[in-house]
């Protein structure tokens, strides 16, 4: 498999760069080496949104990726400690109200917690947030589910304040709270890299077929035809359930691609739920 590291902060990557040996690409602006790949989105929504939008221009091994985020966070006081690396297992965007969910398959040794993303810093009112607050996560999860399903989807959050600074600026020594967590960091990569993150459901023929007439009726993309499968499958090992609440989607066929993107983002909603 091969990771994609994302994080807003260069001061977040310089301890992931330098235990993994990663060397900055002057066309892409990705740090690589070997099968580690490390982008740099910015801090905020509307930075990492751009970024993430443009990343197709140059990356494209998706289909045997690990997205995870790593990054600095503010913690509930009652229920975090400074320092302390978390796992997030769902995740909140307090602007749109939307609720988002990480599929977590393989066991990990850290605690595990909300995470809210805000748009700008929390330093009052702290007890109304639970778990963790960033001012990327929500994105990150919307734009990066497009391109590998759920459970290639990881959060790892560090916190480094319990949101009693008005600035995240004034977060002193970001690089020395990663760089101590860096051991972990990298044992979690390599338990993920040798998880059954990398194995398929088969799909029964007829569940098959229902995908393909359904894209079809769509007409979907190769690569959102793609997704869907991947999504089915992501599903059908999760729960095990049937794939009944999916066949309303396929009735109608959508008059443009606007309509047609609008059901499609149902589904991969559908799915996350």
């Amino acid at each position: 498999m091969h990771f994609l590291i994302l994080t807003a902060l260069k001061a977040e990557a310089l301890p992931i760069i330098e235990v993994f040996g990663l060397r900055k690409d002057s066309k892409t602006h990705l740090y690589q080496n070997n099968n580690i790949s490390l982008l740099i989105t910015g801090v905020g929504r509307d930075k990492t949104k751009e970024r993430l939008q443009n990343l197709h221009q140059v990356y494209s091994n998706f289909d045997q990726t690990i997205v995870v985020n790593v990054g600095i966070a503010g913690g509930n006081p009652h229920q975090t400690k400074i320092g302390e690396l978390y796992r997030v297992n769902v995740i909140f965007d307090e602007e749109n109200k939307q609720c988002f969910i990480p599929d977590i398959l393989c066991r990990h040794p850290l605690t595990e917690l909300s995470l809210t993303t805000v748009a700008k810093s929390v330093n009052k009112d702290r007890d109304c947030f639970t778990g963790l607050v960033d001012m990327e996560g929500s994105v990150i999860f919307r734009e990066m589910s497009r391109y590998v399903p759920l459970h290639r989807l990881v959060f790892l959050k560090l916190v480094s304040d319990h949101m009693d600074i008005d600035d995240w600026r004034r977060i002193i020594d970001v690089t020395g709270l990663i760089a101590k967590q860096i051991d972990l960091i990298k044992s979690i990569l390599v338990s993920l890299d040798h998880h059954v993150l990398t194995n398929n459901v088969i799909l029964s023929d007829k569940v098959f077929d229902m995908i393909q007439r359904g894209a079809s009726q769509l007409s979907l993309t190769e690569t959102q035809t793609h997704q869907l499968m991947e999504w089915t499958e992501n599903y059908i090992k999760l729960t095990e359930n049937d794939l009944e609440r999916l066949a309303p989607y396929f009735i109608k066929k959508p008059n443009s691609k606007k309509e047609r993107n609008h059901i499609f983002e149902s589904i991969r909603e559908l799915f996350s739920t």
